[in-house]
């Protein structure tokens, strides 16, 4: 049995669940967007070789008129990347914990590019970053895809409800507060919207955004809520 997760654009990435046996197929037939399917490659070789897991990577083939790679299905839970930091706190501090553990300490590091909520898989014992389409544009400072993640954290519920109460704003609080105590850049701490605008100047950036207009959540954040996001970090 197949099942189409992803198709939006046939000029993009279709993602294929295999069900028998069970494995993920990332294919795409445009040139424009075959890069990404290295990218995955080689971010999914960095981030298991750290992790010390056997690479997930099944099968990769970047041919003339189509390129595809197949990866290992990874069983577990995702929370819902939209829902309250209330809901999701837990997981987010389970994911600090495991970028710590596996990025090496160095002031400029491999960056996922888009770690979200969307992009967490995790059970009672584990935690992993999937989706590595983006690894490839740039490294970037240390904790990068942590202020990246929780952000994100809080910028999906708030695009819904246009709002974010006492306790999000605690909890939110409570978790930024940590990132002082891990030495993270401080200039990305204390202007984080100006700072991922600067890195998106990239060439690099530059293409994904254009070809992946709606998956770099930070080029949608509004003045209202990077004004709410300056208050709670200020």
């Amino acid at each position: 049995m197949t099942t189409i997760l992803r198709n939006q654009n046939t000029n993009k990435i279709k993602v294929i669940f295999f069900s028998k046996p069970k494995f993920i197929r990332k294919v795409c037939e445009n040139k424009k967007y075959f890069r990404y399917l290295k990218y995955e490659k080689e971010g999914l070789a960095w981030y298991n070789s750290r992790i010390k897991r056997k690479n997930n990577v099944l099968d990769y083939i970047n041919s003339k008129n189509f390129s595809y790679i197949d990866l290992k299905f990874s069983e577990g839970q995702k929370k819902k990347f939209y829902n309250s930091i209330i809901e999701n706190g837990n997981i987010l501090l389970r994911a600090i914990n495991h970028y710590v553990s596996a990025w090496p300490q160095k002031k400029i590091v491999k960056c996922h590019g888009d770690l979200t909520l969307d992009n967490i898989i995790y059970n009672k014992y584990d935690i992993k970053f999937i989706d590595w389409e983006l690894s490839g544009l740039s490294k970037e400072v240390w904790g990068y895809d942590l202020v990246y993640l929780i952000i994100s954290s809080v910028f999906f519920s708030y695009n819904i409800k246009k709002k974010i109460n006492k306790k999000e704003r605690k909890i939110f609080n409570q978790i930024w507060s940590k990132f002082f105590d891990l030495d993270i850049n401080n200039k990305l701490l204390l202007n984080p919207i100006s700072y991922f605008l600067n890195v998106y100047k990239k060439k690099n950036w530059k293409y994904a955004i254009r070809d992946h207009p709606n998956k770099i959540y930070p080029i949608s954040i509004n003045e209202e809520f990077n004004q709410i996001l300056e208050g709670m970090i200020s």
